[in-house]
């Protein structure tokens, strides 16, 4: 009889029992695929995503909070910039070009980022395509609105379609609407796979323009109001004083309000400091409004992106920005690396567990057949009677073993991808990021010329299979060892 065929037929007639530990081993194998695979294709996306952009200048605090936020549209924002340090930045001879972002509120969870029309041709993806509008045009105007593709589909809005935004990068109940300030949307961004597809972008003369319209509307808390009303002057309404309007928080990211200081001029009353290679020869004013937009002056930014002349420059302008006081400049690559390091910790414990549970299910293995031989000692002797070899009744055993834990494999390959499908969408709309829950998953682990053709989920299959084989030795040995008389006798 042939070995597949015995196999086969010992495996069928304890199914229940074959079927259990191979799920077992199976949810196990589930967990260390779907693991693998996410951490995998996250990791690839977010470089990918991070290799459009060179520098990001921020506020001082955490590099990797300001990437995240910049980048990748998550964590919230580590403060703002006046928008003077911006005008500088623009014009150091070292910088291809600066665009400025400013945050703070949203549209249903989907942030709005104030921004300059040129972003949409400067800023270039992995792909060396510009972040260009598929239909309709970018903003031409304060209150115009140009979305994401995963905003579309989530939202149903169209080209025409007017929307309010809330307060704050998330999207909370408490929120204050801004019903006086709809948007308009005026165009709809190319589908690039990345976080952009969950962005609003409007004019930065609408974010400053929008909180002005609050601070009128009396945003302004009930402690700074009695404070301004002693040194008002008889007959000047304290709505109108300039200074109530300055000193206006709203408790907002866009708007940290001291006044920016003038370029040329810091707040001690120093001379401020050049970046080498800057020209000064005509300052910009300190609240520009932003290039080609019209609306109100813009007093702060969020962060700056910025693209270089020449890479020789990244590491130069990286350490002199660091070194002043006025912000920090972070390498969105560098930070990812960081990013992952610190994800591997948890990772590689996440897949510890895993494999105990593997290793742990294959014991299983062990046990049940070794169970199931005080049942099957008759038979090993019958076959053996036959003319059955002992080194064949071993194999047997074995390869039973070795099958019903490869079975465990193959079903926790497809449970542990599955997986990834359910989730992939909910990942998507939270990061932006696309996820690919049936491409192989690349190992790790191993020789070059292993792991440069060999998937990880073969390996993990090819793995489960010889540790069933391992589980099996110990029962294949006592049949080896059966006395065939005996047994044949009882």
């Amino acid at each position: 009889m042939h070995t597949l065929t015995v196999i086969y037929r010992n495996l069928r007639q304890r199914w229940l029992s074959t079927g259990l530990t191979a799920l077992s081993i199976g949810l196990g194998v589930a967990l260390v695929t779907a693991i693998t695979a996410l951490r995998q294709q996250a990791q690839a996306n977010f470089d990918n995503v991070a290799a459009s952009y060179e520098l990001v200048v921020g506020a001082k605090g955490s590099p990797l909070q300001l990437v995240l936020n910049t980048v990748f549209h998550l964590d919230v924002p580590v403060g703002n910039l006046p928008y003077s340090y911006y005008r500088k930045l623009k014009a150091d001879d070292r910088v291809a070009y600066a665009i400025p972002l400013a945050l703070g509120d949203n549209y249903r969870g989907f942030r709005l980022v104030g921004t300059e029309p040129e972003y949409f041709n400067l800023v270039r993806l992995k792909d060396g395509q510009p972040v260009a509008v598929a239909q309709g045009r970018p903003f031409a105007a304060d209150y115009e609105a140009v979305i994401g593709s995963v905003v579309v589909r989530e939202t149903g809005l169209g080209l025409g379609q007017t929307f309010v935004a809330r307060h704050g990068v998330e999207d909370t109940a408490a929120a204050e609407e801004h019903e006086d300030a709809p948007f308009t949307v005026v165009g709809i961004l190319r589908e690039t796979g990345t976080p952009l597809d969950r962005v609003i972008f409007i004019s930065l003369g609408s974010v400053d323009e929008i909180h002005q319209e609050s601070r009128d509307k009396g945003g302004k808390s009930l402690l700074e109001q009695l404070e301004a009303l002693p040194a008002e002057p008889s007959g000047s309404p304290p709505e109108d004083r300039p200074e109530d309007r300055n000193d206006h928080d709203h408790h907002h990211h866009h708007r940290k309000k001291p006044a920016a200081p003038p370029v040329g001029d810091t707040p001690g009353g120093d001379k401020p400091a050049v970046l080498p290679g800057q020209t000064t020869s005509a300052p910009a004013a300190p609240n520009q409004a932003a290039v080609g937009v019209p609306g109100q002056a813009i007093d702060e930014v969020t962060a700056i992106i910025v693209k270089l002349r020449s890479p020789g420059y990244l590491f130069l302008m990286h350490r002199e920005i660091n070194k002043g006081k006025d912000a920090q400049a972070a390498l969105p690559g560098v930070e990812v690396q960081k990013l992952f390091t610190i994800v591997g910790t948890v990772d590689r414990a996440l897949l510890l567990m895993s494999v105990l549970v593997v290793v742990v299910a294959a014991v299983s293995v062990l046990v049940a057949i070794y169970n199931s031989l005080a049942e099957r000692r008759r038979e090993v002797a019958v076959l053996r009677a036959l003319g059955a070899h002992r080194r064949t009744v071993f194999g047997w055993l074995v390869w039973e073993a070795a099958m019903t834990a490869a079975l465990g494999g193959v079903v926790g390959v497809l449970l542990g991808h599955a997986l990834l499908a359910v989730a992939g969408s909910s990942l998507k709309f939270l990061s932006g990021l696309p996820l690919d829950p049936w491409r192989w998953t690349r190992l790790e682990v191993g020789p070059a010329w292993l792991t440069a053709y060999v998937p990880f989920e073969v390996a993990v299959i090819a793995g489960t299979l010889v540790l069933g084989a391992v589980m099996g030795l110990l029962p294949a040995a006592l049949a080896y060892r059966t006395n065939v008389a005996r047994h044949l006798s009882e």
